[in-house]
């Protein structure tokens, strides 16, 4: 008889081959690497691990045998998992290689989505260890329910809330209060998990214009999933931030929300409590406050706090 798989053992060594290139992960936990693994992740005896069901291209036979070949020495090195707003992903991943450079580890492996959504999975147990997000309101929540690590909480970075419409549209005049127009039939909106949405609703409402554009919106589930629906011309125009109306092409800002119309833009981060690189991942927030740091959020478009404003 054949002894049993060891899925958590086998799923250190898959992420150990694909630890050369970025990954990316998206609920619920798929990775982008040479395979196409869907992941998901789970408590066992207090401790998470990571159970994965491989869906190769070639044979299964093949890809096991690919990673019984690799040392478990070499398996067991564990990169962060930094569950981070979409909005960061450009600045996040180019910051990561001099990171992992600098401290001898692997480089982190990034999860981006809703900040929402992640809150909400944090709180059901998903294995991340620094939580980014784009609005306080989730790290709040997160701090409440005792979540995060005591003192690690801290603001990186800010950002605008603009008006975009697709690069070749006529509508390059148009502007927060015309919303309301004839000629606009669809405007695309984060949903209520995404605070990029949360702000452009209350952007919407101080020009008065909730009800006007109401059967107009369309809900997407992230900020860069809205850039991407006006650059493509699925809809008339879109409320993203300026990052993504710089890293998506395609699209042509239009107005900017005036600051006083939202609340304020707070891309906040810190420790899970269950992470099991605690000291690591502070210092992964460390690093975020940096020089080099600021130097690359500017360069995508977002806007590094002053010290004096960082909590």
């Amino acid at each position: 008889m054949r002894s049993p798989l060891n899925w958590p053992l086998i799923g250190q060594r898959i992420l150990k081959i694909s630890q050369n290139s970025p990954i990316i992960i998206y609920p619920p936990f798929k990775l982008t690497i040479r395979y196409r693994i869907l992941a998901y992740a789970h408590s066992s005896l207090g401790a998470a691990s990571l159970c994965l069901l491989v869906l190769a291209s070639g044979s299964l036979l093949a890809s096991l045998k690919r990673i019984g070949s690799l040392p478990v020495q070499a398996a067991e090195a564990k990169p962060l998992l930094v569950g981070a707003a979409s909005s960061l992903s450009e600045p996040l991943q180019a910051l990561a290689p001099s990171f992992a450079a600098a401290q001898k580890v692997p480089v982190p492996t990034f999860y981006f989505a809703a900040s929402g959504l992640l809150q909400q999975q944090i709180q059901t147990g998903a294995p991340i260890d620094v939580f980014v997000s784009a609005s306080e309101k989730q790290m709040d929540r997160l701090e409440k329910a005792g979540l995060l690590v005591a003192g690690s909480r801290r603001v990186i970075a800010s950002n605008q809330l603009v008006l975009v419409v697709p690069y070749r549209s006529p509508l390059h005049s148009l502007r927060f209060k015309g919303l309301d127009s004839m000629a606009i039939r669809r405007i695309a909106i984060g949903d209520s998990s995404v605070p990029a949405g949360n702000y452009g609703r209350q952007t919407l409402a101080y020009y008065g214009l909730s009800e006007a554009v109401k059967t107009k919106l369309v809900p997407m589930g992230s900020v860069r999933a809205v850039a991407n629906a006006v650059a493509a011309g699925h809809v008339d125009a879109g409320i993203v931030y300026k990052s993504d109306a710089r890293n998506v092409p395609n699209l042509r800002i239009v107005a900017g929300a005036p600051e006083a119309s939202h609340a304020p833009i707070r891309y906040s981060a810190a420790v899970i409590t269950a992470s099991r690189q605690a000291k690591l991942a502070s210092t992964y927030l460390g690093s975020l406050t940096t020089a080099q740091a600021s130097q690359q959020f500017r360069r995508y478009g977002l806007l590094p706090l002053p010290a004096a404003a960082k909590r």
